[in-house]
């Protein structure tokens, strides 16, 4: 069974021309390829068995299948359309773990992932927030008692106490494999199908992140602003 799923199936446009010849979290940051980090991460945190998915270039992901840094890792290539961050997800539904934790492949973070499953209620889910950020890439935000309530403009809950607005979700999450059957066939969104399904009933764990998090963009803006 697969203890985490890394997403590394994206076109990578906002990184052209980097990523013209090769996949997105292939793309080195200080000579090692995002990929690596995202393993190490996942090392790091007890996951062992992790699925990476692909789609563009695809196939220049193969070489990762097997052992590295200490986690085995299987590949699930989307053909012939990309699947999406719940699509992919559902593809390989019934290797995945219980409860399991999904990583992009081209963010560089050290958000506890071992706590983040743990936090997973049954047929729930668990998200990564991060203060700084929403502005940008829009409000998630939780409750006083880090439960998810507002979901930017897809979902509501009813709150318990006071609401941060000021963070974000990071792409870091848990799910229990039961909410997968939320998932449409073919392309979908995890955002707007589990998500948006399970947050009004309060089903979604918040883990407040305040470390180490940099997406591709704000990664090399840092590195060419330098």
């Amino acid at each position: 069974m697969f203890d985490a799923f890394i997403l590394a199936a994206g076109f990578g446009t906002r990184l052209r021309p980097l990523t013209n010849h090769r996949p997105k979290p292939l793309v080195p940051v200080c000579g090692i390829p995002m990929l690596t980090y995202a393993l190490a991460l996942c090392h790091r945190h007890g996951l062992r068995e992790v699925v990476v998915n692909a789609h563009h270039l695809g196939e220049k992901l193969r070489q990762w299948e097997g052992l590295h840094e200490g986690v085995r890792v299987s590949l699930s290539i989307e053909e012939p359309e990309i699947l999406g961050t719940a699509g992919g997800l559902k593809l390989v539904a019934d290797r995945l773990a219980p409860t399991f934790v999904v990583v992009n492949g081209d963010v560089l973070t050290d958000v506890d992932l071992h706590t983040l499953r743990a936090l997973v209620p049954p047929d729930g889910g668990a998200m990564a927030l991060r203060p700084r950020g929403a502005d940008r890439y829009g409000v998630v935000a939780a409750d006083a008692t880090s439960t998810v309530v507002e979901l930017v403009d897809v979902a509501r809950a009813t709150p318990v106490g006071e609401v941060d607005r000021t963070t974000h979700f990071t792409g870091v999450h848990a799910l229990a494999r039961s909410t997968l059957g939320l998932v449409p066939e073919g392309y979908a969104c995890v955002v707007r199908t589990v998500y948006q399904a399970l947050v009004p009933g309060r089903s979604v764990r918040a883990l407040h992140h305040d470390g180490l998090w940099l997406d591709d963009y704000a990664f090399f803006r840092e590195i060419l602003t330098d």
